[in-house]
């Protein structure tokens, strides 16, 4: 590279780590291939030069304190030799051995690339440092585009350098190189989706956050539909729960009005009536007690006490008598509730994760655990009684339905998602189909890790994906395993990007099983059996 070339780049070679042997390309105008504007910048190849898609790139000015960067979204090779009429009229004629692509340095190849403008690096007056703007300038035909390394993508993403001050979840690559690709972990308190058809990627992911927080020390506690966080949770020292099992079991005082409404489904309107006067006195005992002695156990014979105290004060003895009568039934019949303090709430105190299997379960039930467990959990949270924590629900399209459809979590997880962050919660939603669960809690998560999704399921979170190409993002569908897009806030990232999930160092869930090598195991199983 010349020393001309050496000049162009300025200041920006030591702000950027940047060579004159990053040069990739010139910046091009032609009808065919389009010229610069504000968003895109065609450029033409170097001889001998192969970027790939996605890396990111510099684009010199005519200025010399700014450079625009972006990255490589798209490109074509024009050749009028391999002209589908030319190629086929050559084989006709057997027209010699000339070859229609003899190599880069051809006169007649052409090789395109295009860059998304993401923004302009400024440098300081004094040159030592730089900021990032948004696109202001025209770009102009004629400049050089170089590489930029994955060094220089942390501070010009708004990332953090040091894996330390975040979730490390993979790579981010660009120019042949790589580094690691942090994300803030503010932002885990400004809610997180993971969402991925089956077999993405995206369970895995959700067992490297909860790795990510126990080294960070953040306490998690996650729903478990399909057992993937049991392993792990054992060797994060973690504690593993059952729902309904003698362990696991949920205040029936503590959990709230709707929630506990939920669980006796039988009740007439004026039942209703009584049994809410009755549930919201025992419920403010219930929250005082929380306060005073940070513990709970209000026996389900008071409740009963103030439904009868409820029929008397509303001149409808008869009335509160039968719906005492089918309350207690409906809680003597549940596995789920209990009147005395839950021994599982020491372990959300003491331990860096609680994983609470509800895959038994049939979905009403599931829901009737989320809501009234996420419920309680906040409310300890709000007094102070549990430390701040990470939420991790699977299968979330099953707990916040969309279409209007409520279920008996859908209000609380909503309500949770959309306060969380002022309570110090931290909610990460896992969902494979995006397009089922409710927009609206969709719409209030600011971070959002995508792998490759259904179409359908694309339309919805494609115009949630910050600054992606629109040829980026319709190509999620085809991403292979383990690669997702990652996309946050302005102020926590200023910019979407892809990254290379990294290695779990915890065991994952089960792996997708071989059916011929089920079945011939089952065969050979039962054969001896017969025997």
């Amino acid at each position: 590279m010349s020393d001309d070339s050496q000049e162009k780049l300025g200041i920006f070679g030591t702000l950027l780590g940047v060579q004159p042997m990053d040069r990739i390309g010139t910046t091009s105008s032609s009808p065919f291939s389009g010229s610069p504007t504000f968003d895109e910048i065609p450029f033409h190849v170097e001889p001998g030069c192969r970027p790939q898609l996605g890396t990111y790139a510099i684009v010199k000015s005519t200025r010399p304190d700014r450079v625009h960067y972006g990255r490589v979204t798209s490109g074509t090779e024009e050749n009028p030799r391999a002209d589908p009429t030319t190629l086929q009229q050559n084989k006709a004629y057997q027209v010699g051995q000339r070859q229609p692509r003899p190599g880069d340095l051809a006169p007649h190849v052409t090789r395109i690339l295009t860059v998304q403008v993401l923004g302009e690096i400024v440098a300081d007056t004094a040159g030592d440092g730089y900021s990032v703007d948004d696109p202001k300038e025209l770009p102009a035909t004629g400049q050089p585009v170089y590489t930029l390394g994955a060094g220089a993508l942390p501070k010009l993403l708004n990332m953090p350098t040091d894996p330390n001050d975040g979730i490390n979840l993979g790579k981010l690559q660009s120019g042949g190189t790589e580094v690691d690709a942090v994300l803030p972990v503010d932002a885990l308190a400004r809610q997180t989706t993971i969402v991925g058809k089956t077999g993405a990627g995206k369970s895995y992911a959700a067992g490297l956050v909860v790795e990510e927080c126990k080294r960070l020390e953040i306490p998690v506690f996650s729903f478990d539909v399909l057992g993937d966080l049991v392993a792990a949770t054992e060797e994060l020292d973690g504690v593993n729960y059952k729902a309904g099992s003698a362990d696991f079991k949920i205040p029936y005082s503590i959990i709230g009005l709707s929630e506990f409404i939920s669980f006796v489904p039988t009740l007439t309107r004026e039942q209703n009536e009584i049994v809410a006067m009755a549930y919201d006195v025992v419920y403010e005992e219930a929250r005082s007690e929380l306060t005073d002695t940070g513990s709970i156990a209000i026996g389900i014979g008071r409740l009963a006490a103030m439904i009868e105290q409820a029929g008397v004060d509303v001149g409808q003895i008869p009335v509160a008598g039968r719906a005492k009568r089918r309350v207690l039934a409906a809680y003597n019949r549940s596995t789920i509730l209990t009147d005395e303090a839950p021994t599982w709430l020491e372990a959300v105190k003491t331990k860096p994760v609680v994983n609470v299997f509800v895959g038994h379960l049939p979905q009403r039930q599931r829901n009737l655990v989320v809501g009234a467990a996420a419920r309680m959990l906040q409310t300890l949270r709000r007094q102070d009684q549990v430390p701040p924590f990470v939420l991790i629900l699977d299968e979330a399209h099953h707990f916040l339905p969309s279409g209007g459809e409520e279920t008996p979590s859908t209000s609380v997880i909503r309500e949770l998602v959309r306060t969380a962050r002022h309570d110090a919660i931290g909610v990460v939603l896992i969902s494979q189909s995006p397009s089922s669960m409710d927009r609206q809690a969709f719409l209030t998560c600011n971070t959002r890790l995508v792998f490759a999704l259904d179409p359908e399921d694309l339309r919805l979170v494609g115009g949630h994906l910050a600054d992606m190409s629109e040829s980026a993002i319709q190509r999620i569908p085809r991403m292979r395993r383990g690669l997702a897009v990652l996309t946050s806030a302005v102020d926590l990232m200023r910019h979407s990007i892809q990254v290379e999930i990294r290695p779990r160092k915890t065991k994952a869930g089960a792996p997708t099983p071989n059916l011929r090598n089920e079945a011939a195991r089952w065969r050979q199983k039962n054969s001896q059996r017969d025997v």
